[in-house]
């Protein structure tokens, strides 16, 4: 089974991701979410509701402004 990826653009107050369940469909679902643990739980729920309660996750190394998400996931 393959798993969506998720791909992360993180920054001082917020994240953003794009899911992608099939790569070769072209399409994503996109989202912003707060770098807090809310936001980090809040992103586990819209995973779960968009059929995606794993994924395989990159994040992007800006700093130190990822570490904390990075743990989380």
């Amino acid at each position: 089974m393959t798993l969506p990826k998720l791909g992360i653009d993180i920054s001082k107050k917020t994240f953003d991701v794009a899911l992608v369940h099939d790569p070769n469909a072209r399409t994503h679902k996109q989202h912003q979410f707060l770098n807090t643990l809310p936001g980090f739980q809040t992103l586990l729920t819209w995973l779960t509701k968009q059929g995606a309660p794993q994924v395989h996750a990159v994040l992007e190394a800006t700093g130190a402004y990822g570490d904390a998400l990075a743990l989380f996931l």
